[in-house]
């Protein structure tokens, strides 16, 4: 990209939908209020029935709105969706979010504004956070994911998601964009890794500009972990996490029957006393992390109990084990551009 420095670069946004009207309200509202609004809007819809289409439809006919380009591609899952928009935007600038976050007023600005002062520029790894203020349910508010508090300052260093991240089209389109072949998920963080090994000039938006809304129900949490580690499991990535909660699992559930069995049985104490100090030691590594977390709820003004704290974490973490096994067989047979990406990333582990 040839630029001076501290021209004016002009940039798209680019989003996917699907059934989501609310969020695309919200969306077009949030960026008519930005300090730098976007040159060009480009979203794919991938087939809503919910008026998600009409309303960017009646958005795009409004005198004054910011120029947008509509595009409708039935069933077609996120990556490609974005893929799509990247191909159709008009601007060197790719400014990527998801529909279904909330946006602070310099969201856009800021994500630009590196490229304008760094000619060389790739990537700008944008900042996000969640706000305890929209966990509305005592499930929301036992998300594991929110332990220890759930944002990120972006560095030059970070792995960006999709809902916050900058890039030159020319870059993005290069390596190849997000990888197609994934079933749902897990492709930008399988971007990230590219992006952090075969960048050469990456910068950082460090303040959270953007808002990222949880899943609200026990369900939707987990079904969320299965389709996440689903992803790492096809991209080979998280075989650590994996591992550690196999073994775990596996420990638990023999420490347990193992009691149970040799009370029944009446087998030697010594071997009872083995199973029991197991099971102990296991339940006890749980309690080290539900306790602090549930203390924090409580801290917060929160109503989630510590047995809502242990029920979501215990049930996650089974969905993800099962997801991952699950996208380990598939991405075998389905996954293997992405894999080999990954592996030449030194992110890959077959």
């Amino acid at each position: 990209m040839s630029k001076t420095e501290n021209q004016r670069v002009r940039a798209s946004l680019i989003a996917t939908v699907y059934n989501d009207v609310e969020g695309t309200q919200l969306f077009l509202q949030r960026m008519g209020e930005q300090t730098r609004k976007p040159d060009e809007i480009v979203i794919l819809d991938a087939g809503s029935k919910d008026g998600t289409w009409e309303a960017l439809q009646t958005y795009a006919a409004l005198p004054g709105s910011i120029p947008m380009k509509l595009l409708q591609v039935n069933r077609c899952k996120p990556a490609p969706s974005r893929n799509i928009a990247a191909h159709e935007a008009t601007y060197d600038i790719l400014v990527v979010t998801d529909i279904g976050c909330d946006w602070q007023p310099q969201f856009f600005e800021e994500l630009v504004a590196p490229f304008e002062t760094q000619p060389d520029l790739e990537a700008v790894m944008g900042s996000w956070e969640v706000r305890w203020e929209n966990q509305s349910t005592v499930w929301a508010q036992a998300d594991p994911l929110l332990r220890n508090g759930l944002e990120l300052r972006a560095t030059p260093q970070s792995h960006a998601a999709n809902r916050a991240i900058a890039y030159t089209k020319e870059f993005y389109l290069g390596l190849g964009g997000l990888p197609e072949d994934l079933s749902f998920a897990c492709d930008d963080m399988a971007l990230a890794f590219i992006i952090q090994a075969k960048g050469k000039h990456i910068a950082a938006a460090p303040v959270p500009r953007c808002v990222w809304f949880r899943p609200q129900t026990f369900q939707a949490l987990s079904k969320e972990a299965f389709r996440n580690f689903k992803g790492a499991g096809e991209a080979g990535i998280w075989l650590g996490f994996f591992v550690r909660n196999v073994a775990r699992f596996v420990a638990e559930w023999a420490a347990f029957c193992g009691l149970v069995l040799g009370l029944m049985l009446k087998w030697p104490p010594i071997l009872n006393l083995i199973f029991f100090i197991v099971l102990l030691v296991m339940v006890a590594w749980r309690l080290r992390n539900w306790v602090p977390h549930w203390m924090t709820i409580r801290g917060r003004g929160g109503v989630a109990t510590l047995g809502h704290v242990a029920v979501l974490d215990y049930t996650t973490r089974w969905s993800a084990v099962k997801g991952y096994w699950e996208g380990f067989v598939r991405g075998a047979a389905t996954c293997a551009l992405c894999r080999s990406k990954l592996r030449d990333c030194g992110k890959g582990w077959w």
